[in-house]
């Protein structure tokens, strides 16, 4: 009697959890709203609730640099990349982790990716970090991440987020105020936390750093290709640990 009180206890707890995992996910099971409408274009398309305004002004820019963002990859044909533009940011950011999200207090947060599928906040609400034009451009860094899910789908956080942030231009400028320089174990990060520790050690600043310093090193064809494969050696004819020790001098002689 004892322990069939038990189970059904432990069941019942069980079921409570189940049912609100699956509460929480439920702005996931459709990235449109009801009342979207869509700009149609000949690399994207963007849906968008009422900031008619801010919604064109992101489609035109991620339209006309779609393509280039691609070939610059390596991608020569027009992939299905779909653009999600919400008015609030809360919003955006429970399309990607469901109710949880709204609770993280995550200010900085304004765009993901979902497979090719792009998540973002309208510029014309930009929330307490950003500004309408680094929301609207924001756009770029998301498309590439698309890409690089298409392009390679094992790409490192690191990797991804590095190359996001250097060919839509988010350059960070003098890397000194950003901090201590990422451990390579810390450009390794990977798994559900790796957004929040990611931004912690100014991952993006730096990351960006790290695919200039293989431009300025090597060649774009080697980075393209790397970035197909996730092979160090055969790209670059290093190690990642020789890339990272090159890349932290390269921090030193050319940011300080």
């Amino acid at each position: 009697m004892k322990r069939r009180r038990v189970f059904i206890i432990l069941a019942g707890i069980i079921g409570v959890l189940i049912l609100l995992v699956i509460i929480n996910f439920t702005p996931k099971l459709s990235l449109a709203n009801a009342k979207m409408s869509v700009f149609v274009g000949d690399w994207v398309n963007v849906y968008y609730e009422k900031e008619k305004e801010a919604a064109r002004d992101t489609f035109e820019l991620a339209d006309e640099r779609a393509k280039e963002l691609a070939e610059l990859l390596g991608l020569s044909e027009k992939q299905d990349i779909r653009i999600y533009i919400y008015d609030n940011q809360k919003t955006m950011q429970s399309k990607k982790y469901g109710f949880i999200a709204l609770a993280l207090g995550l200010d900085w947060y304004i765009g993901d990716n979902i497979g090719t599928d792009v998540l973002l906040t309208s510029p014309a609400n930009p929330g307490k970090v950003h500004d309408y034009e680094n929301n609207k451009n924001a756009v770029l860094h998301e498309i590439v991440h698309a890409y690089n899910h298409i392009l390679n789908d094992n790409m490192t956080y690191w990797v991804d987020n590095g190359l996001a942030g250097y060919l839509s231009g988010q350059n960070p400028g003098d890397i000194r105020g950003y901090g201590t320089i990422p451990t390579l174990e810390q450009t390794q990060i990977k798994g559900l936390t790796a957004p929040v520790k990611f931004t912690n050690f100014n991952g993006y600043a730096y990351s960006y750093t790290y695919i200039e310093y293989l431009n300025d090193t090597y060649s774009w064809d080697s980075i393209r290709e790397f970035a197909k494969t996730g092979d160090y050696k055969a790209a670059f004819g290093a190690d990642e640990q020789d890339i990272y020790d090159a890349w932290v001098e390269y921090l030193g002689v050319r940011h300080h």
